[in-house]
């Protein structure tokens, strides 16, 4: 006998793995498949889904329903499906419905996708159902979205730029007026368009011309929270994203479209500046002041309020959005605390992305789409690289490596999606099918 081998037999410990790719519940595609694609996939852009999962997510609502060789190519505001079931293969065109992401719509629109691929839904009534939900009216009224969009811009001060109590009021109040100005202005528009740079530009006027005369101590303390949901991260980051995943087309337009929308705001800012003569030195000027023990906590569960009210949070989600977004902040301090700021970001995006999805198949939860965006801008690209570029637009950024730290934070952040969504997918895997995990 070996003096290695054991008396007694070590039991092999077996995982079952469950697979990712979805199964044909149906033995021949319907003939309004197609039409129910493009929906579905004109609404996912509609919330603000990265085209790789618009593109993953289709393919198995596809297969499900009964057409595994469906081609799918998905741009961040096309979506090209064809049929090669049909006898004349046709390309479709959807386009976003633009204007505003609506929390609660994003959360029917993937309940629909739960559907589809369980097979309880056929395609003609997933289209009934995309058509009633695009259609349907907020939850809350106008004046309670005002109101959540100035709570979500004091939240923000705090967070960010550790704001003082009166200049946390003045971006309230400039947050109201720019919430009402958002969902005044029709989307598609050319009002909708120009209105990011025409809120920078009048924002900028009036708090520059306070600063002036000495009422504001630090005007982008009072500039930058009430231009939180005009600041391109989560474009950014998406499209970081898309890059790293393959989506070349789709990575690409993203990021240029983001990095468009920050010079549109930054020539708002640095036009009012010029008008009103305020020396840049003192204008763009912001001493990041230390942050107390509640402050910051208490900036995001303001935040995570105005977003709940201002998106129309489904009912119960404002628990969750909360729990991601202190996740989501509170890794960040860790990861700054262990290896730098330089790679805070990744901890934080790694840690909010793996427990939106895992919350999302907790009954109430949101989707994990409605906690990525408000994460975001919780997670400092689109405030940092607007001030960044701003200041060095001026020549008043006396840190020459800050934009370079914000393009690596930015990488940072994706790839904190990226691992994050990987890590989850492997959990789904191994998990019991009890748990209910939802992959989407």
């Amino acid at each position: 006998m070996s003096p290695w081998h054991l008396p007694f037999r070590i039991p092999k410990l077996e995982i079952a793995r469950r697979s990712t790719e979805a199964s044909p519940l149906v033995d021949s595609p319907s003939a309004q498949l197609q039409e129910f694609l493009v929906k579905l996939g004109g609404a996912l852009l509609s919330v603000g889904t990265a085209a790789t999962d618009i593109q993953r997510t289709l393919r198995r609502v596809a297969i499900t329903l009964g057409s595994p060789n469906t081609a799918l190519i998905v741009f961040p505001a096309l979506i090209f499906v064809g049929m090669p079931e049909e006898k004349d293969t046709r390309f479709e065109v959807a386009e976003s419905s633009g204007g505003e992401v609506r929390f609660d719509r994003a959360a029917r629109i993937y309940f629909v996708v739960d559907q589809a691929t369980a097979g309880h839904l056929t395609a003609g009534q997933g289209i009934e159902a995309i058509d009633a939900i695009l259609a349907a009216k907020p939850r809350f009224n106008l004046v309670v979205r005002i109101l959540g969009h100035g709570l979500a811009a004091a939240g923000v001060g705090l967070v960010l730029l550790g704001a003082e109590p009166l200049s946390v009021v003045y971006g309230f109040v400039l947050g109201v007026l720019v919430g009402l100005a958002k969902l005044l202005v029709k989307p598609g528009t050319y009002a909708a368009i120009l209105l990011p740079i025409a809120s920078a530009f009048l924002l900028a006027l009036v708090v520059f011309a306070a600063a002036n005369v000495q009422l504001v101590g630090e005007p982008l303390q009072v500039l930058v929270p009430p231009l939180v949901t005009l600041l391109p991260g989560a474009a950014l980051t998406t499209g970081i994203q898309e890059l790293a995943a393959g989506d070349i087309i789709a990575g690409s337009s993203r990021l240029v479209s983001g990095i468009a929308q920050l010079i549109f705001l930054a020539f708002g800012i640095v036009a009012a500046l010029t008008i009103t003569g305020v020396p840049a030195s003192v204008a763009l000027f912001t001493t990041h002041p230390a942050l107390g023990a509640f402050q910051p906590w208490t900036g995001v569960l303001l935040f995570s309020l105005g977003i709940f009210f201002y998106y129309c949070g489904p009912r119960r989600s404002f628990y969750f959005l909360t729990l991601v977004l202190l996740v989501g902040y509170g890794s960040q301090l860790v990861g700054a605390v262990l290896l730098g700021s330089a790679f805070s970001g990744f901890f934080g995006a790694l840690a909010l992305t793996l427990v939106a999805y895992l919350v999302q198949s907790i009954p109430g939860a949101p989707p994990a789409v409605v906690c990525f965006l408000p994460a975001f801008w919780l997670l400092v690209p689109g405030a940092t690289g607007l001030i960044s570029l701003t200041q060095s637009v001026t020549g008043s950024n006396v840190d020459a490596s800050s934009l370079t730290a914000l393009v690596g934070s930015i990488v940072a952040i994706a790839l904190g999606v990226l691992s994050g969504t990987a890590l989850f997918r492997q959990i789904f895997r191994v998990a019991p099918a009890r748990w209910g995990l939802r992959l989407v």
